[in-house]
């Protein structure tokens, strides 16, 4: 019983290791310098594939009710071009390139008819998100985090509460009074990246001249990543296309 206790203490004090490392690794791991004649990347991400198997929301410019707005805005497909809104593109291996600038005017997360929103916000580390609840009604405000602290906590109208999320790493938001309404909050640790807009637009500009990894990740349909070379005051086109098959 005793070298069983043991074990299980020492596979904890590694695992908290392994990801302290991880940490202090993604902190250091970028450094900043000025950007001169750096070059842009603009793209689109689609999702190919057959729409009437999958829960939709097809109409983003439609009053939805309570009932049918969570469940739809984990997976929003432009039916004109196939363009996939909230998906996160980020450049993954970049070493260094412009200041990492958090944000004096916070972003918001707002609770309204009790639905998150936005339904994803991608932050740099060290940035402070206001959450809202805009409902007159009870709400919780609950996250499931590895690297930055968790919190539960509950809000009434017009209540905001401020929280800084250190670490990068995607977490998810959710109420535990109304268990549909959830939201993902994805931390990043430099200032290249962009969410697709509703047509599935994104772009990064002020980028170093190099070979860069660029990856997407959607909370639907997982990662995709490729490789684009970034040249000078130039402006490179990246498309990314999900498919069921």
């Amino acid at each position: 019983m005793k070298q069983l206790f043991f074990l299980c203490a020492l596979f904890g004090f590694l695992c908290w290791n392994v990801i302290s490392s991880e940490c202090t690794s993604a902190e250091k791991s970028y450094s900043e310098a000025e950007v001169k004649n750096g070059g842009t990347v603009v793209g689109n991400v689609k999702y190919m594939g057959d729409l009437t198997t999958l829960s939709l929301n097809l109409n983003d410019d439609w009053e939805l009710s309570e009932t049918s707005k969570p469940a739809t805005e984990k997976f929003i497909v432009n039916t004109i071009n196939s363009g996939i809104k909230y998906a996160v593109v980020s450049i993954t291996d970049i070493t260094n390139g412009k200041k990492k600038i958090t944000p004096t005017i916070h972003p918001v997360i707002d609770q309204q008819r009790n639905t998150f929103i936005p339904h994803v916000t991608a932050i740099l580390s060290g940035t402070t998100i206001d959450i809202l609840n805009g409902d007159e009604e009870l709400h919780t405000v609950h996250t499931r985090t590895i690297k930055n602290q968790p919190f539960n906590l509950g809000t009434t109208y017009k209540q905001r509460i401020s929280k800084t999320f250190e670490y990068p790493e995607t977490i998810k938001l959710t109420c535990d009074i109304h268990k549909k309404s959830y939201a993902w909050i994805v931390v990043l640790d430099n200032p290249y990246f962009d969410i697709t807009d509703r047509n599935g637009y994104f772009e990064m500009c002020d980028i170093p001249p190099g070979t860069y990894k660029i990856q997407v990740w959607h909370e639907e349909l997982g990662k995709l990543e490729k490789e684009v070379k970034i040249n000078q005051k130039e402006i490179s086109n990246i498309e990314f296309i999900y498919s069921q098959y």
